[in-house]
């Protein structure tokens, strides 16, 4: 029950107005767990009957209006059925029906008030659900008759049709777009995308009422109304387990890190649980009933908050009991270590390479690089755990300690020793080192244990047995023929750069205080079958000495490829290695995926800078910032006026070089991706470009 408030002024997250004036509570007992509020309610004079959400901003809908948080009217025509924001926050799409006789499904600018952007008509057929891919490339919509439409957002053009039995009450994509679940009574379908074939079909004994994908595309979680959380493999799709007694399982959402997830498991009553550790959930009740949909939804602090609408309000909900998700952080940083880490070094052998990377050394160095990662994210874990004497082994002389945190370890402890651990608060550990369980939890895998009331030290060494995130993980290994092939080529890559960057320090273009880096890394993967298959990234990027980058690289306020000395090289770079050794891997009709990230400093544009529209005009196009999702839209009229378009516009500059200067690449099925970068500096420095190619299944015979 409450036991604290305080009156807030609460702004609009995006415009910072002020929205309404609330009673915040500022502490409440949930279960036996306290929890800190910072939460968020907005008033509403409509009641929600629907909720999305892009990112932190929230939209609803109710009879023939949807609204944003402030309460203003977004659109206004007939009764609205189902409605679905854009992942990259340009747009949203509706269902509505005018006397349930004529369906249409229109798409919304969701910044302008009313204004239909398109409207999707397919006469003889009835719109029942629809869903966004999480990279906002598709949409997909389920009619009554039967048939899933899956449509390109930039031209609303159709590009699947899928042949299923009855509509889906629920669709979900996984984030690699390979699958579309889709939910039809108590089973689940997935339809490979590729081939439009159905995958899979999985059967439940009560309705679906949700499906989704963890954002690694590594879990599917269906929800059904007995109150079962299905969990499978995403690859597979073999069920790996279910976490019951959740209530009504009217609905759910996945954090975005993939380790929680939020459950409605009654009307009023919303449970969290940890997909890692189920006996991990909490639950918080609702005053007001008839919860209108829920949402997981974390700020530009990275704080996360359950979104949840009632009759008269929406709220956020401040989660604070979000541990984050370790083992995935120690993948990326494990991965990129284990890619340097089986590079051959300069002045390295061949028959030394060999002898240092192999498949055994590969899984030792493996274990060695999540034991010091483990222990660098454990920090100071020991200092905040309790420490007690457990029980004690006579026959084997086995002392188990016990940690309030983590798993215990087990001394050997001679007999007429184990008087001088009557206050496990003396003893000092020493060299501690840490991994990771299967359930996303610190363990002490080694310590020096030193007890000063007998001046001893005692070893615990678990490291022959320590848990690996890697070996007990769904990552494979890439055969060493391939790793050592991607060695050999990245050698031949460096002989590229060299001569390309000699050519330009000659023509003065650049000096040696340019840096061009090339890489090549070969990464597991799995198709929409199923099959494992094998990535090839090649990727290019540059970093220029401060005092000498407005010279070499990008001028203040400048975006044309042709007008930076790096970035012309780099691309020259590109060039000749596609044309000539890397040519085997450029094939009309491969997939094709192409990372490009442009940059730019914090230096404020005063005014505009013209944009003389060489690389074409955008709108509300989807890009990466900060490596979430967002939109830009770049024209000639309007000119830049941001340091976002300025980057952008670098990065558009990159693949206009490659549609004009290497063909062969225009005849790949070729998926281009935008990030861009806004430094918190000012500094010519911070202006560059970088590219990834990532060539799917390059080593197919």
């Amino acid at each position: 029950m409450p036991v604290g408030g305080c009156l807030w002024r609460i702004y609009d997250t995006e415009t910072l107005m002020v929205n309404r004036f609330i009673w915040l509570v500022s502490f409440s007992f949930i279960g036996s767990t306290l929890f800190a509020q910072s939460d968020y309610r907005y008033s509403q004079k409509v009641s929600p009957v629907g909720i999305d959400n892009y990112q932190f901003s929230s939209y609803y809908y109710n009879g023939k209006k949807t609204y944003n948080l402030r309460g203003s009217e977004m659109s206004n025509g007939y009764r609205v059925c189902d409605m679905r924001i854009n992942p990259s926050g340009s747009s949203f799409a509706l269902i509505d029906t005018k006397k349930e006789k004529k369906y249409h499904v229109r798409v919304y600018d969701l910044w302008s008030p009313n204004t239909v952007i398109k409207i999707l008509d397919t006469p003889k057929m009835t719109p029942k659900s629809l869903v966004y891919s999480p990279d906002s490339r598709l949409l997909a919509i389920s009619y009554l008759e039967g048939d899933v439409l899956i449509y390109n957002t930039s031209d609303y053009k159709i590009r699947k049709k899928l042949y299923i039995p009855l509509p889906a009450s629920k669709m979900a994509f996984s984030g690699n777009n390979n699958f579309l679940a889709t939910a039809i009574g108590d089973s689940v379908q997935i339809w490979n995308l590729e081939t439009g074939l159905k995958r899979e079909t999985l059967q439940f004994t009560s309705n679906v009422n949700d499906v989704c994908f963890t954002s690694d595309n590594t879990k599917l979680l269906v929800l059904t109304a007995a109150g079962n959380l299905s969990l499978y493999d995403a690859t597979t799709f073999s069920k790996t387990g279910v976490i019951d007694t959740l209530g009504d399982g009217l609905a759910c959402s996945i954090h975005n890190e993939g380790k929680y997830v939020a459950v409605l498991t009654s009307p009023s009553r919303i449970t969290i649980v940890n997909l890692l550790d189920w006996q991990d959930r909490q639950s918080f009740d609702v005053s007001e009933s008839k919860i209108s949909g829920i949402r997981f939804v974390t700020d530009r602090k990275k704080n996360s908050y359950v979104l949840y609408g009632t009759p008269s309000s929406i709220t956020y909900k401040y989660i604070s009991q979000i541990v984050p998700y370790y083992g995935k952080m120690m993948r990326v940083e494990l991965e990129e270590k284990m890619n340097q880490w089986m590079k051959q070094m300069p002045g390295e052998t061949l028959e030394e390479y060999e002898l240092r990377v192999n498949d055994k050394t590969r899984i030792e160095q493996i274990k060695l690089f999540e034991r010091e990662i483990s222990t660098r994210m454990a920090g100071e874990i020991l200092s905040k755990t309790e420490i007690t004497i457990g029980g004690y082994n006579i026959d084997r002389g086995k002392l188990a300690l016990n940690f309030s945190t983590m798993p215990t370890i087990v001394l050997d402890v001679p007999n007429e020793e184990l008087s001088a651990f009557a206050d496990a608060g003396k003893l000092e550990f020493r060299n501690v080192s840490y991994a990771l369980t299967t359930d996303d939890k610190f363990e002490i895998v080694y310590a020096e244990v030193y007890n000063p009331v007998n001046k001893k030290t005692y070893i615990y060494n678990n490291l022959d047995h320590a848990p690996s995130v890697k070996l007990n993980g769904v990552s494979d290994f890439v055969p060493m023929r391939i790793v050592q092939l991607s060695n050999m080529e990245e050698i031949k890559l460096q002989d590229i750069r060299e001569n390309i960057m000699e050519k330009a320090v000659n023509e003065k273009r650049i000096s040696d205080k340019t840096n061009i880096n090339v890489t090549a890394d070969a990464l597991m993967d799995y198709d929409a079958s199923g099959r494992r298959i094998i990535n090839y990234k090649i990727g290019f990027a540059y970093t220029v000495e401060k005092g000498y980058s407005e010279r070499e690289d990008f001028g203040a306020g400048k975006y044309h490829t042709e007008e930076s000395g790096a970035a012309s090289s780099l691309l020259a770079i590109i060039k000749t290695a596609f044309d000539s050794e890397f040519s085997q891997y450029v094939k009309a009709g491969k997939k094709l995926k192409v990372k490009i990230r442009g940059t730019a400093d914090a230096t404020p544009i005063r005014g505009t800078i013209p944009y003389d529209e060489k690389y074409g005009e955008y709108q509300m196009e989807p890009v990466y910032k900060n490596e979430e999702l967002t939109n830009l839209t770049l024209t000639k009229a309007k000119g830049i006026t941001n340091n976002d378009q300025l980057a952008f516009a670098r990065a558009l500059g990159v693949r206009n070089h490659i549609s004009e200067n290497i063909e062969a690449l225009s005849q790949m099925d070729t998926e281009y991706d935008y990030y861009i970068e806004v430094a918190n500096e000012s500094g010519s420095q911070y202006r560059r470009i970088s590219i990834d190619f990532i060539f799917i299944d390059a080593f197919k015979q």
